[in-house]
């Protein structure tokens, strides 16, 4: 199956105008440009930092209209210009550091990363933003009742199995997406989620619908398990970049590094 990959990128200083660059650079020690096809979406960066590093290949770069809407843009873009049949969606922040065969995934979509703690954070502004879909009562009605079970108020006994989807960063198939679109105007949310706190409820309003129409995430969950487990939590490019300059190899398939913009 035939994929590609999308990039969301936001550069505010030097330090992250190195993040884009080596994610690119990352991507093609494995994966070519002949063969496969890079996107970047660009969320508002301040161009007195955005500098490219060489000429990359294969890469298209799109200055998005909608700023501050972050993890969503790539989706968005993904919907309206099919780049691929399926992409892989990651943050700038992210760099591989091996090959993953993409094409085995036989899924529809596919969390990169899962976390299973702190579902029900700001739900009320999770809440307020999924009135800006339709068809959207089972989305209510998870987290909904996730938070009564959380407060012993909740009639079911049944775990509830969804999960959030750490950076909305996923494998992800485009007619699945238009599906998404066609049954809750996805797309709305471009109106309401405008800052880093509604992108975080953003994690959790695409754990429940991913669940929802694909619900075999109840067990495989995400690619690479859980980021708390994954990862030590604000890992720095700093010191990331210590450790390739002294041929220190990660252990890890792919590495994140944090900033908070």
């Amino acid at each position: 199956m035939s994929y590609g990959f999308i990039i969301t990128r936001h550069v505010n200083s030097e330090i992250t105008n190195h993040y884009w660059n080596h994610c690119i650079q990352c991507i093609r020690r494995f994966y070519s440009s002949e063969k496969y096809k890079i996107v970047v979406i660009d969320d508002n960066s301040n161009k007195e930092f955005l500098k490219s590093y060489s000429d990359y290949e294969n890469v298209d770069y799109v200055e998005s209209e909608f700023p501050g809407r972050g993890e969503l843009l790539p989706y968005y873009y993904f919907y309206k210009n099919h780049y691929f049949e399926n992409a892989v969606i990651i943050h700038d922040s992210v760099f591989f550091q091996t090959r993953i065969n993409f094409s085995k995934l036989n899924f529809p979509v596919l969390p990169l990363w899962h976390f299973t703690e702190y579902k029900t954070e700001n739900l009320q502004n999770t809440l307020s933003l999924i009135t800006s879909l339709i068809n959207n009562y089972h989305i209510q009605k998870l987290l909904v009742t996730i938070k009564n079970k959380y407060e012993n108020l909740s009639p079911f006994s049944s775990d509830i199995d969804w999960v959030g989807c750490f950076g909305v960063q996923s494998y992800i198939n485009h007619k699945f997406l238009t599906k998404l679109q066609n049954k809750y105007a996805l797309f709305n949310l471009l109106k309401v989620v405008k800052n880093r706190k509604d992108r975080c409820c953003l994690e959790r309003i695409m754990g429940t619908i991913f669940y929802i129409e694909f619900n075999q995430l109840s067990k495989i969950k995400s690619l690479l398990g859980s980021i708390n487990l994954y990862c030590r939590w604000e890992y720095s490019w700093k010191e990331y970049w210590a450790e390739i300059q002294k041929r220190k190899k990660p252990r890890k398939p792919l590495i994140k590094v944090w900033t908070g913009r």
